[in-house]
């Protein structure tokens, strides 16, 4: 494969964590934190008042783009035998399914501040927005990390301690389907957002790096030994 891939890959997921946290960051500093898992339409009312929340959004549809791009290349670069391909295209499918479901929640968003602004009423619009963004997103984005962590096992260049720090973000991600419905307070997520954006700059590292597979790399130490 063209290193020339791996490469590109590597900036669009550097680009995706920068404009990813950056927007959440930016959230967070401008509307406070974020309301979730609630009925409280006052709450409510009262966060999604703030018009930056929406224009924040339309950048978060520029990173899309970044995401995908990153993605692409990572499933061409782990792709060096059938069942890494096979991982590989899993992931990319769950990606592919997450960003949709992630534009259709920015969009809410931004739909939801046009309706508390006009003093319309936005608690179902808001469970709506809830229950796929806070939830649903979460049960795809803990299928595409833990099948790429599965797929960076047999390919060389990436930490070595990826594939293990992939599976307990997966579970922590996965937990957070249930955050809503538990009442888990949407403070404790943090964690799994922290360890998603380590996973996003340790697999851009590896990209950069990528060199040949682990398998072709034993083959041919033994040939020279």
């Amino acid at each position: 494969m063209d290193r020339s891939v791996a490469r590109v890959g590597a900036w669009a997921g550097v680009i995706s964590v920068i404009g990813i946290f950056g927007y959440h960051i930016a959230l967070m500093i401008i509307a406070g934190q974020r309301v979730s898992g609630t009925t409280n339409v006052a709450a409510i009312t009262a966060y999604y008042q703030n018009q930056m929340i929406a224009v924040l959004g339309v950048g978060m549809f520029l990173v899309v783009t970044a995401v995908f791009i990153f993605v692409v290349a990572l499933r061409e670069t782990l792709s060096t035998t059938p069942w890494t391909r096979f991982l590989a295209t899993i992931a990319l499918a769950a990606v592919i399914a997450e960003m949709a479901v992630n534009l259709t929640g920015i969009a809410a968003q931004m739909a939801l501040v046009l309706t508390a602004r006009s003093g319309g009423d936005v608690l179902g619009f808001f469970r709506f927005w809830d229950t796929l963004y806070n939830s649903g997103a979460y049960a795809l984005e803990a299928t595409w990390v833990a099948a790429f962590g599965l797929a960076i096992r047999e390919v060389g260049g990436f930490p070595r301690w990826l594939p293990a720090f992939s599976f307990a973000t997966a579970v922590l991600l996965a937990i957070n389907v249930s955050a809503i419905w538990v009442g888990i307070p949407d403070a404790a997520t943090l964690p799994s957002a922290l360890f998603l954006g380590i996973w996003f700059a340790a697999t851009s590292l590896g990209l950069a790096r990528f060199n040949v597979p682990v398998a072709t790399a034993a083959a041919a130490t033994t040939m020279n030994a």
